[in-house]
């Protein structure tokens, strides 16, 4: 009997760690399950937020113009500080995500914009991203396929109500 020696290490060549510089910082971003644990998180959270929003109407429209803009700010600065503290985890720094915020002139579309770029390139690392085009292209191609057969139908029924 045969030994068969297999370096699967050689064969994977893994490497989910990356060097991600933001804000003029350089961080040593892990891009494992963790992370992908936090985004959908914050994703949740973010839903959280929309659906709240959505159900208040009510509330918010007996609301004076002052309280509807104290409101709004104190909701704003949630989701702010949401992503703030999703980037102090995934970059692994503590006040990471204050310092970017900072850094961009207080702009929340960067830290948006951060996590976004961040969550893109952890599939692409992960394979996820493929499937997902995978996915879109096999759904395009059955929507082709339907309307295709169904003007082939409607084709074969107009053939017959002339006959």
């Amino acid at each position: 009997m045969s030994a068969i020696n297999m370096d699967l290490d050689k064969r994977f060549n893994f490497n989910f760690k990356k060097k991600v510089t933001i804000g003029g910082k350089t961080y040593n971003v892990v891009f494992n399950d963790a992370m992908d644990q936090a985004l959908l998180d914050l994703q949740v959270e973010m839903q959280g937020f929309y659906d709240q929003q959505t159900k208040k109407t009510d509330e918010f429209e007996e609301m004076t113009v002052d309280q509807r803009k104290k409101y709004l700010a104190d909701q704003f600065r949630q989701v702010v500080d949401d992503a703030e503290q999703l980037l102090d985890k995934v970059l692994g720094q503590k006040g990471a995500g204050k310092h970017i915020y900072d850094y961009y002139n207080q702009q929340s579309y960067a830290l948006f914009e951060t996590i976004r770029v961040l969550r893109e390139t952890k599939e692409k690392l992960d394979g996820t991203a493929k499937k997902q085009q995978r996915q879109k292209h096999q759904a395009r191609i059955e929507q082709y396929t339907g309307r295709k057969e169904r003007v082939k139908a409607n084709a074969n029924t107009n053939k017959k109500r002339s006959k």
